[in-house]
């Protein structure tokens, strides 16, 4: 805990600083002093902004984020995870997962559930347009991955949804997902071919 009272009293030194003001006799810096210089000006002014946040918040600094542990299958509650009749896009099901984790967890991301896939076979890369899409293979109909025709303000598109034993799939492979360093790509190990 920090002294508020030296606190504001450094900060009304850096005030005049910044605003090129001598802090002991209140007078004008010449013209050619190196506190009238624009970027230590700058720079005095932030110093001043760190101070007012420091005082603001009682003497106190504010707390570094804390960093969150690596997304971990095992903190789940599965018992609260639901599978669907209709058939259900990705991102619902990595929302779903991530609401059931702990807040100090790292989310699932939607991209290790399709690279993960796509490396297995159920999806392709296919360019439409000049974009790359994923799109399920033969492998992937036949588990349960569909497309969709859908109209939107632009005109069709197809959507990627997966029926409730392709849900199954992906839940119960999600070990083989994070172990493969799919949600993580600095744990990734290169597929051998």
């Amino acid at each position: 805990m920090m002294d508020i009272k030296l606190v504001t009293h450094a900060k009304e030194y850096i005030d005049d600083m910044a605003k090129g003001i001598h802090p002991l006799t209140k007078e004008e810096l010449p013209e050619g002093d190196s506190l009238n210089n624009v970027r230590i000006s700058r720079c005095l002014f932030f110093v001043s902004e760190v101070l007012e946040e420091v005082i603001e918040n009682g003497g106190v600094k504010k707390p570094k984020r804390e960093k969150k542990q690596p997304f971990n299958i095992e903190a789940i509650d599965w018992s609260r995870y639901k599978y669907y009749k209709t058939p259900q896009n990705i991102s619902d099901m990595a929302k779903q997962i991530n609401a059931l984790k702990p807040e100090n967890m790292n989310n699932l991301k939607v991209t290790a559930l399709t690279d993960w896939l796509v490396d297995i076979g159920m999806l392709e890369i296919i360019t439409i347009n000049g974009k790359n899409r994923k799109h399920p293979t033969q492998k992937g109909l036949a588990m349960g991955i569909i497309k969709e025709e859908r109209m939107g303000i632009y005109g069709a598109y197809t959507v990627v949804m997966y029926d409730e034993s392709a849900q199954h799939f992906v839940i119960d492979n999600l070990a083989a997902v994070i172990e493969g360093g799919f949600n993580n790509k600095s744990d990734r190990t290169p597929k051998e071919e």
